[in-house]
């Protein structure tokens, strides 16, 4: 069972958030993942037809219907209204944002700790989904002017000191199972979100990200070009140009996988996914020596930067370029006399 929440009144209270459909298969355990962390929890429900909203009443949350985030259909459509509106059922001086398939791993601790010292107002935590990594600002102080932006991939627009502290992990343990699948309702909210801010970079981002998980690579690549030309996601270019490269790889377009690749490193060469992918690059082509030297730039780089925003890929930092070389090694000597993926 969840634990209910401990009230103290010589500390600052810490309100969790979250908004949810339809997840009375993992509620509890988000629930319990907490661990005696928060004073207040504000679930915004958006339209479930299961126990959902019984569950989260009984395990002591403030519960609310919210169905204006929703288009006629009943789908969602505005991430951003539904989390705003969590935002101001809570009353803590902190917030927690979360979601029900998510778990916190570790760092209960310090969120205490960065509520107690009150030295920053936003604090970036450590979050992971099926191998990637990024950081993201879901710890917060309650200021003027709080709230989310963007119909998906939506984030919060909070002034005040920043810090990064990846002892506080949370894990996407995702659950689809009788819901609209995760690409389509993403692909659908990124056309929506173009249509309201054509001239937003992210947008075509994260629309390139779906046509690329679906091979859509011609949709993808556009999508890409058209995020750079842009140049208002400055967070993501390196991401963006990045995939732009993997796109081309994909379609043996190497002359533009190795520009796209290029410029992906000039923008940030702290990534150890950019030499990896020219060593992919290189050895795609036929080219040992300039697949080993990537490879062996890559091997330089033993973690993600710190204020990583977006997913990073953990093979990138050891595994796949020492399996690389290890390959090519193999070749040298003989063992192997073709190149293989």
């Amino acid at each position: 069972m969840a634990t209910r929440p401990r009230l103290k009144t010589n500390r600052p209270r810490l309100s969790v958030c979250m908004i949810v459909r339809n997840e009375a298969a993992v509620l509890q355990r988000c629930l319990d993942s907490l661990d005696n962390v928060f004073d207040e929890l504000c679930v915004v429900d958006t339209g479930s037809t299961d126990d959902t909203p019984a569950i989260a009443l009984r395990l002591g949350a403030k519960v609310e219907s919210h169905t204006d985030c929703n288009g006629p259909d009943g789908r969602i459509e505005d991430f951003a209204r539904a989390r705003n509106h969590a935002l101001a059922m809570s009353t803590g001086e902190w917030i927690l944002q979360i979601d029900a398939d998510e778990v916190l791993l570790q760092g209960h601790a310090h969120i205490r700790r960065h509520m107690a010292q009150g030295q920053q107002d936003e604090v970036g935590i450590r979050m992971r989904s099926r191998g990637a990594e990024w950081i993201s600002g879901r710890l917060f102080r309650r200021t003027q002017g709080l709230h989310y932006r963007s119909r998906i991939h939506e984030y919060l627009v909070h002034e005040g000191r920043f810090a990064i502290d990846p002892r506080i992990t949370i894990e996407n343990r995702e659950s689809k199972l009788g819901k609209e699948s995760a690409s389509e309702r993403n692909m659908r909210l990124c056309l929506l979100a173009i249509q309201d801010e054509p001239g937003e970079a992210r947008n075509y981002h994260y629309l390139g990200n779906e046509y690329r998980e679906l091979q859509r690579l011609d949709e993808a690549i556009a999508s890409y070009r058209q995020a750079l030309a842009l140049d208002t996601f400055q967070v993501g270019r390196f991401h963006t140009a990045y995939y732009l490269a993997v796109c081309h790889l994909l379609k043996a377009d190497w002359d533009e996988a190795l520009d796209a690749a290029f410029a992906a490193l000039r923008i940030d060469p702290r990534y150890a996914e950019g030499p990896c992918l020219l060593g992919d690059i290189y050895y795609s082509m036929g080219q040992p020596a300039f697949a080993r030297q990537w490879y062996r730039a890559a091997l330089v780089h033993r973690r993600p930067p710190a204020d990583a925003v977006l997913a990073t890929q953990a093979w990138a930092y050891g595994e796949h370029p020492r399996e690389q070389l290890r390959k090519l090694g193999a070749i040298s000597a003989g063992r192997v006399s073709a190149f293989s993926p």
